[in-house]
């Protein structure tokens, strides 16, 4: 069940990608190197060996949200620290958190969808809490 949903989700990214105009390379790479991201060349490239595959999802919508926002520092580390809401970083797992929640709600009734439930699944930092929860309750106001 969480495979199907990691490549239901991953799937879902990558049409987001293809309506940006983003090309998305996964690549076998150290247990370690973290995925980047350049705006420039518009391409993401995703680390199909790290070591911590269910960060996998998340990974690849905060670089997307790298390009789609325009970050221009390419090649943006996702383990980057964090250093407060006007950070690059956290801009971009706002724009992480943008992406998921659409594909998340979709098809669920919202007495069902939990914000706790979306943050394990795609294992979403925990200071992005309140993110989470205006970002569902917007999906469903609009």
């Amino acid at each position: 069940m969480i495979y199907q949903q990691t490549e239901e989700a991953c799937d879902y990214l990558l049409e987001k990608a293809a309506e940006y105009h983003i090309d998305v390379k996964w690549k076998h790479f150290s247990p370690y190197t973290p995925p980047g991201s350049s705006y420039e060349y518009r391409r993401v490239i995703m680390n199909l060996d790290w070591h911590r595959p269910y960060e996998l999802v998340f990974q690849f919508a905060h670089e997307l949200a790298h390009v789609i926002h325009g970050d221009t520092g390419d090649i943006v580390f996702y383990h980057a620290s964090f250093t407060g809401k006007e950070s690059v970083e956290y801009k971009a797992n706002v724009g992480a958190v943008k992406l998921l929640v659409p594909f998340y709600c979709q098809d669920t009734d919202i007495q069902c969808v939990n914000s706790a439930n979306f943050m394990q699944a795609f294992h979403v930092p925990h200071y992005l809490a309140n993110v989470v929860n205006e970002e569902i309750r917007e999906y469903y106001v609009n």
